[in-house]
Formats: structure tokens, C-alpha cells, sequence
């Protein structure tokens, strides 16, 4: 390939090579995000999965693209990477650490999607979380959902009351649902909490540009 590659001014054919592979390598981290962010997008818009997540989720994705590409580059320019390679993995080792040891921050975000796939109640409904070996009950109105609570919304003496109570204490407990009138499924709802988001983020944009 050096045989095709004519010298351009001060620049060697070997270095008009690694700028060449710097480029497809800054190319193909561009065309993944993208590729990544665009399914990201298309399963918050059908509801599969929360605004919150999908935010976090091309949040992380994009800074480790942008670390990995850098590192490659420094690579291919002759840099020395090892040291920053053993550094970047045991900065990801300690990240893995950490999500372990909050591992109830982690189940609450798994059942919120088990809770879209297996739909228990809809939002709208009135349930009640009945756990017979404690005497724990706890009802009210579904509201809302995010990656850690699901609100219900009760009345104690007129007055009324938010409860937010854990995604994952819906697999552990009975729960006694009565259907509300208008109601609707946990994957419509953040749907729409998608496109909300996206309707705000342009509204912002355009009172910036104004």
C-alpha cells in the first residue's frame, strides 16, 4: 500500500499512512455512536426504555468511544499506551466495583424494564403491595415510573400523599390491582415521556438561538 501512497511536501509516505488510519479510525468511532445513539432513540421512542436511561446510557457510550479512540491514535503516532491502557482498565475495573456494590441502584433499573415487558398494572391503576409475612401494605393511584421509583399517589385524613416506592419491591411483594378508568401502559407512558423531552430540548435550542 506504501507503493500507492505518493510523498505529499514533508510528509513521508509511512506518515501520510498512519494519518490516513488515524482518520478511519476517528470515522468508524463516529459512524458506531451515531449507529448506537440512533437505537438508543428508537427504543425510547417505542417505549422500551426510560428517557433517564437512554440520556445515561449515550452519555457513558460516548466518553468510552472518545477514550478508546484517543488511546488508538496515540497508538498509531507511537505514543506508549500501556501505561494509560493499565490505567484506563483498572479505572473501569473500580467502575465495575462501585455498580456492584450498589447493587439495588442496578435491580431497580433491570425491573423497570421487566416492568414495561411483563406490564403488572398500568399507569392510572390503583394497586396495593401486600407482603402477608411483615403486614406491609401499601397502596395508591400509579402516577409515574423512572429507573428507580414508581409513584403512587394516595389521600390520608384529605390530604394528599406521594409514595415512591422501588421498581424492584414489585417482584418481591402480592400486588392487588384494581384498573382505573383511563389508564395507560408503562411503555406509552414513557414514550410520551421520550418525546417530551425532545419536544423541551428544541424549545430550548430555539430560545437559544432567538
Amino acid at each position: 500500500m506504501d507503493t500507492l501512497i505518493p510523498e505529499i511536501g514533508y510528509f513521508s509516505r509511512s506518515e501520510v499512512l498512519t494519518f490516513i488510519q488515524a482518520g478511519s479510525i476517528i470515522l468508524i468511532a463516529f459512524f458506531v455512536y451515531k449507529l448506537f445513539a440512533r437505537l438508543l432513540n428508537k427504543f425510547a421512542e417505542k417505549g422500551f426504555i426510560h428517557e433517564q436511561l437512554r440520556l445515561t446510557s449515550a452519555f457513558t457510550v460516548r466518553w468510552l468511544i472518545i477514550i478508546i479512540t484517543m488511546l488508538s491514535i496515540m497508538g498509531i503516532f507511537g505514543v506508549s499506551v500501556e501505561s494509560l491502557w493499565a490505567a484506563f482498565s483498572a479505572i473501569i475495573v473500580m467502575f465495575a466495583i462501585g455498580f456492584v456494590a450498589v447493587w439495588s441502584v442496578l435491580s431497580n433499573m433491570f425491573c423497570s424494564v421487566l416492568l414495561v415487558i411483563f406490564a403488572p398494572f398500568r399507569i392510572g391503576d390503583e394497586i396495593e403491595l401486600q407482603d402477608p409475612a411483615a403486614d406491609i401494605r401499601v397502596s395508591g393511584k400509579v402516577t409515574g415510573i423512572n429507573l428507580m421509583h414508581t409513584t403512587l399517589v394516595t389521600e390520608h385524613d384529605g390530604e394528599e400523599e406521594i409514595i415512591r416506592v422501588p421498581n424492584n419491591f414489585f417482584f418481591h411483594k402480592y400486588i392487588r390491582r384494581l384498573p382505573g378508568k383511563r389508564t395507560k401502559s408503562i411503555k406509552t407512558y414513557m414514550a410520551e415521556q421520550h418525546e417530551q423531552a425532545v419536544a423541551d430540548q428544541h424549545l430550548g435550542e430555539d430560545k437559544k438561538t432567538s
